[in-house]
């Protein structure tokens, strides 16, 4: 698993579109996902700005990133590679503020895991955190890259 993740995060760093900054401080100043790039950051460079998500507690710093669902985001999942074995939490929720609401989706690991987005409205505007595991009351933080899924498209189709 640990070599999955490296190569991950490797490949990440050289692919085209990559968008290597860290996602808003704040709902406001949430970074816009696209399909297809891929993202890092670091949460340690923010505060717990939201403060649950639903009944589930936000233990660590916040970084905050939107996405509309629709088109190129309707194909897979959000690959999340956490660098340095910190306790990460992601969630996708249907707002942003002191309590994000309900998680729609959501992953935790400490080296790879994957954020589902499946069940989500096409045209809907979401927002996807990166912050700590919510069952680890430590306030974890630390860097992570991301990347968001790519269009599938038929290449060629024949009958014989």
């Amino acid at each position: 698993m640990n070599t999955r993740a490296g190569l991950f995060a490797l490949s990440a760093l050289f692919m085209s579109g990559a968008a290597w900054a860290d996602g808003g401080t704040s709902c406001a100043t949430a970074q816009e996902i696209f399909s297809g790039t891929g993202y890092s950051g670091d949460t340690s460079t923010s505060t717990n700005f939201v403060g649950a998500f639903g009944g589930l507690p936000s233990p660590g710093p916040d970084l905050a990133f939107k996405l509309t669902y629709g088109p190129g985001l309707t194909d897979g999942p959000i690959a999340v590679t956490i660098v340095g074995g910190w306790n990460a939490g992601a969630v996708v929720t249907a707002s942003c503020g002191g309590n994000g609401g309900n998680p729609i989706a959501a992953g935790t690991g400490t080296t790879f895991f994957t954020v589902p987005l499946n069940g989500l409205t096409f045209g809907t505007l979401y927002y996807f955190y990166i912050t700590g595991n919510p069952s680890d009351n430590s306030g974890p933080s630390g860097a992570f890259s991301f990347i968001a899924p790519t269009p599938v498209s038929l290449q060629s189709f024949s009958v014989e």
